[in-house]
């Protein structure tokens, strides 16, 4: 049969379909048909004859192809993340000002008995009272907490409530709850020496050194946790960072599972401070920040600042900040610590008697707040 013919044979057989039908599948069936015209049929005798015998009749191997085995794909290295390099403490002075609604200046804050707006942070002052900070001066708190039990201050870094309408002040056996609106106070009783206060929601995390209780602030029921303190991390999940003190592999737990969190050629000795407290993590959405101190191939004397991804685990920007021509180190023990987050973008850390804020997108590191050396604790609201 000619082209031609061919031609002719599929214009025929187009002319008697269905607008919208599926012109290959329909030729097909009517191809099949015993009533199909005879030179159709004779066209698909020939060509289920010619592929019957394309699959029937075994070809010989072509000679001189060489069949080379699967080689398995190259594992994929993580890109190394960026790190950012903070001044020295000398020249933090010259950082520009991040404008935040935390007061820049809290020497300059005012003594007020009364004032209006949002609860900024907590802070105690040389004279041993904690001030409520807002914009317009400083209130004191005006009500006795009691006795930590080991001659430190009440006021902690996580005391605050995220809203800025609630504090929380761990105590020897028992938790007191301020209400920051109405100023009232309420106590917990949580046997042990209570030390750190983390916000769940409606629920505290509270830690002492051996153990953690799960405090339900409308039921007033303790629920002792399954693992010892200060690894939980300030946010709203309910996160904790672990780093055994000798070897083995830092991780991020969260409820029954858990992800590696590979710092071993970012912090010292690949881990995270242990048993220091007031230096946590801090949780903002998706991603986890916290302190420790550089590792000895970054720099020799230097805190570094790790921003991780929760889910994976995979560290995604670092800030080195070198202790400069001090003798000693540039912030406490563990390290420079994160102090929480404004929006989602910029990780407040605390450096000295200042407090820096560092962008992970961009990088860049600005001033939010100088801190009078007679602040001698303090609690930001992150909300």
């Amino acid at each position: 049969m000619t082209d031609q013919g061919l031609r002719e044979l599929f214009n025929d057989l187009a002319e008697t379909l269905p607008e919208g039908s599926s012109r290959a599948g329909e030729l097909w069936r009517q191809g099949t048909r015993s009533r199909t015209r005879r030179r159709w049929t004779a066209a698909a005798t020939v060509t289920v004859l010619v592929v019957v015998g394309i699959v029937v009749s075994p070809e010989p191997v072509e000679r001189g192809i060489t069949v080379y085995p699967s080689v398995p794909p190259t594992p994929t290295i993580p890109p190394t993340p960026p790190m950012d390099t903070a001044p020295p403490p000398s020249g933090e002075a010259g950082l520009p000002t991040l404008a935040t609604g935390i007061p820049e200046r809290w020497a300059d804050i005012p003594v007020v008995t009364t004032v209006s707006g949002p609860v900024l942070a907590l802070a105690e002052f040389g004279d041993g009272r904690i001030y409520i900070m807002k914009s317009g001066g400083r209130i004191p708190l005006g009500m006795e907490l009691g006795s930590t039990g080991n001659g430190g201050t009440p006021l902690k870094p996580n005391s605050l409530a995220p809203d800025g309408t609630m504090a929380a002040f761990p105590l020897k056996h028992e938790v007191v709850v301020v209400d920051l609106v109405i100023g009232q106070a309420r106590r917990y009783p949580v046997p042990g020496f209570n030390e750190m206060v983390l916000w769940r929601g409606e629920q505290l995390l509270v830690e002492q050194e051996e153990a953690s209780y799960l405090l339900d602030l409308a039921t007033g029921k303790v629920r002792r946790q399954p693992y010892k303190g200060f690894t939980g991390v300030a946010g709203y999940r309910d996160l904790r960072i672990v780093s055994p003190a000798k070897g083995g592999w830092t991780v991020i737990q969260e409820g029954g599972s858990e992800v590696a969190l590979n710092v071993r050629d970012i912090t010292d000795k690949g881990s995270m401070p242990v048993g220091v407290l007031g230096n946590h993590g801090w949780q903002r959405g998706g991603l986890v920040a916290r302190s420790a101190f550089a590792g000895h191939d970054r720099a020799k004397q230097a805190d570094v600042v790790v921003v991780a991804d929760i889910a994976t685990g995979r560290v995604v920007r670092t800030l080195l900040l070198p202790w400069g021509d001090s003798s000693g180190r540039r912030c406490g023990k563990g390290g420079c610590p994160v102090r929480g987050w404004i929006g989602q973008d910029t990780v407040i850390v605390e450096s000295g008697d200042r407090l820096l804020g560092w962008n992970i997108n961009t990088g860049a590191l600005s001033r939010v707040a100088d801190l009078p050396k007679d602040v001698t604790a303090y609690s930001l609201r992150s909300g």
